[in-house]
């Protein structure tokens, strides 16, 4: 069972008609796991104006160890900045939280950490281990689902994971290689029971990942003044992917920060790995089609009756970004349609003949993008071109 509460990230107010939701939010939603046989909450952020937003699809980025509030916020918040001179890059934060329950004397050792098998560690964790295969289950059966069936998402993913959250989706990464298509791990412990995960990493079969993934890997000063096990765990494991690794399905971005602390690193290692991002790996992924085509109808109403309009988009079928190349008919004074093959995901625009005139609509700020294996007739409506503006 899952139930919803909502908090705002700043004063909240709601408008009424047109403008739906006209700030960021953020729910608090709560879980009654089954994986995990204990309630859970997750935080939900969305961009200013989703509500308004229907034409369009969003990217999900799921931030671990969210009981520490202030990573989920940094990520939200970040997000926000990176991308806004692109407003086609859409982007919702989901916050998993792995807090302390003092009834159960559980914690997010025990979401994190396989049962482990070597004296020093059982030492340092005991009794908080051993839970992780049921936390995977937990965010992939049941947060994941949640969140795809109740937003309107494209179905791509990104992990953020610290210190022992980066931990948990490296091993998310060797136990289910598909199930982000990016991880960003700062500072993870791979020391842990004599080196196992850096031992997984480096003997995991990469021929598994389906799609092209994004791994982003950082360190401060852990291993020069405390945990000096942390230093050669890590050596082996970026040795590894600097000098042995070969794949053409993950690309590995490696970062260092010997300045910085434990915790310091968090912000700077999250803004470098989503620049990084942006700048080589995003339009890679975004690039991705469906091998299956699907029909869909469009209808446009349009401002003037004089109008006449083109659609144009990510593939063939929509003319690769022409903008004169595929003209919608006329159904009525005000009314335009076609019908066309697409595949999925499916991206456009839609102009009367050029980019300056290129419509603004009223449910989408930037480019319209669809899922049209789950629906087929699609409606937009033009409030006005850039050119009259």
């Amino acid at each position: 069972m899952i139930k919803r509460g909502i908090t705002f990230v700043l004063l909240a107010f709601w408008t009424n008609g047109l403008f739906g939701q006209s700030i960021a939010r953020v729910e608090n939603i709560r879980i009654d796991s089954e994986a995990l046989n204990q309630k859970r909450e997750i935080l939900v952020y969305t961009p200013i104006e989703y509500d308004l937003r229907k034409h369009e699809l969003f990217d999900v980025i799921y931030v671990f160890d969210s009981q520490d509030r202030e990573k989920f916020d940094y990520v939200s918040s970040s997000i926000a900045f990176l991308t806004d001179r692109d407003h086609d890059r859409a982007f919702m934060v989901v916050g998993i939280a792995s807090p302390y329950n003092a009834e159960l004397d559980y914690s997010r050792g025990d979401d994190f950490l396989p049962v482990l098998t070597t004296e020093k560690s059982i030492e340092w964790y005991e009794p908080h281990f051993g839970n992780v295969s049921n936390f995977l289950a937990y965010v992939s059966d049941e947060v994941m689902p949640y969140i795809e069936s109740n937003y309107r998402t494209k179905g791509r993913s990104i992990a953020v994971g610290h210190s022992l959250g980066a931990s948990f989706i490296l091993y998310a990464l060797i136990q289910k290689p598909n199930l982000f298509d990016a991880y960003i791990a700062i500072s993870p412990n791979l020391a842990y029971d004599n080196d196992y995960l850096a031992k997984q990493l480096m003997g995991f079969d990469y021929a598994a990942l389906q799609d092209f993934t994004y791994l982003y890997l950082s360190h401060a000063n852990e291993g020069t003044n405390y945990w000096p096990e942390w230093k050669p765990a890590r050596e082996k494991v970026y040795g590894f992917f600097t000098d042995t690794f070969k794949g053409d399905k993950l690309d590995v971005k490696i970062e260092g920060y010997g300045e910085e602390n434990h915790m310091s690193t968090f912000p700077v290692s999250v803004r470098s790995a989503f620049d990084y991002y942006f700048r080589t790996i995003y339009e890679k992924q975004e690039n991705r089609l469906s091998e299956k085509e699907y029909e869909v109808r469009i209808r446009v109403t349009v401002p003037d009756k004089n109008d006449e309009i083109f659609i144009t988009g990510n593939q063939e079928n929509l003319a690769n970004w022409n903008p004169n190349k595929i003209q919608l008919k006329k159904v009525s004074d005000y009314t335009r349609a076609i019908t066309l093959k697409v595949k999925s995901i499916a991206a456009f625009k839609f102009t009367r003949g050029s980019w300056e005139t290129e419509a603004d609509l009223k449910t989408a700020l930037g480019t319209v993008k669809i899922k049209p294996e789950n629906q087929t007739n699609y409606e937009f409506e033009i409030e006005s071109y850039f050119d009259r503006y």
